[in-house]
């Protein structure tokens, strides 16, 4: 008997939102567009910390040797940079480890291979104890004027700011979805109470025979799952046609780039708990909904 009562209250919101289809349609789309521009907004967020989740974030000054340098300059630089009191540690990259790193992390394996030599210098990766930007600059000017020493880089400072970004992007998308599930709940609410105000004689009559409120109310939590349910299937549908297709320009600008660019979607339990999630939101929405106008028709 239960489950009968609940399949009839199921059929009975597929036949509502059947009987109008370009409505209906129009409603889920709409639902659907907000709810795939979050969902968009995680997948870059989440490539992004993909992409930059191997770059090193840790204070270090990369100090590249002339071309020319012999063992001895590289002997004698090491000393200077270890013996320094801003040194924290030092490591050595030699031209050889350099290129075959080269071949292995990128797509340049077969250009490389065509060279007729090494181009890349001896390198050395200095840990320092200060993160001050003008102590850093202070150490390449100094280390810059080695003999043998044709640059100094420090490059660490953007990588810690894009991941300042991507933490702020997580706590802003947080906010975006609470935002963006109280607009939805609101919209499904009140078109939910359109239905019920249409229906207004209907349910007036079905309670004068006995129906009880939870009768009344369960074809109306069901139109607002199905909703949720669709909305939510549709907007992640979307959200993966969209990155799918720019996965694909990724793809084609990575012969370009020294590492693999692809993006990185939601997990099919992420997926899963999205749709389901807007189908929460649909099903409380017409709770509220239909409550507060059932509580207003005994009144009258």
């Amino acid at each position: 008997m239960w489950l009968r009562l609940h399949m009839h209250a199921l059929g009975e919101a597929a036949r509502r939102l059947a009987a109008q289809p370009v409505a209906s349609a129009l409603s889920i789309l709409v639902h659907a567009i907000a709810i795939a521009l979050p969902v968009l907004a995680a997948v870059t967020l989440r490539t992004v910390g993909a992409a930059t989740a191997g770059v090193d974030t840790d204070p270090h000054v990369n100090v590249y040797l002339t071309l020319d340098a012999s063992d001895d300059d590289v002997r004698r630089i090491g000393d200077a940079l270890r013996s320094h009191p801003e040194t924290a540690r030092v490591r050595f990259i030699s031209r050889s480890d350099a290129l075959a790193e080269l071949k292995a992390t990128s797509h340049l394996a077969d250009i490389l291979a065509t060279l007729d030599r090494n181009p890349l210098p001896h390198a050395f990766t200095v840990r320092v104890r200060t993160t001050d930007a003008e102590r850093v600059n202070a150490l390449r000017g100094e280390w810059s004027k080695l003999p043998k020493v044709d640059q100094v880089v420090a490059d660490f400072e953007w990588s810690e700011r894009l991941a300042r970004w991507v933490q702020f992007g997580n706590r802003a998308l947080i906010a975006a979805w609470l935002l963006l599930g109280g607009a939805i709940a609101f919209i499904v609410g009140h078109l939910i109470r359109l239905q019920v105000l249409t229906h207004r004689e209907e349910i007036e009559v079905s309670q004068l025979v006995g129906a009880t409120s939870a009768d009344v109310r369960r074809p109306f939590l069901y139109h607002g799952i199905l909703q949720g349910l669709l909305a939510g299937a549709v907007a992640v549908g979307l959200a993966a046609g969209v990155a799918a297709w720019t996965g694909l320009e990724m793809q084609a600008l990575t012969p370009y780039y020294a590492t693999e660019l692809k993006v990185v979607f939601m997990q099919p339990a992420e997926i899963l708990g999205v749709v389901l999630a807007i189908a929460a939101v649909g099903f409380a929405a017409a709770w509220i909904a239909v409550g507060r106008e059932l509580r207003r028709f005994s009144r009258g």
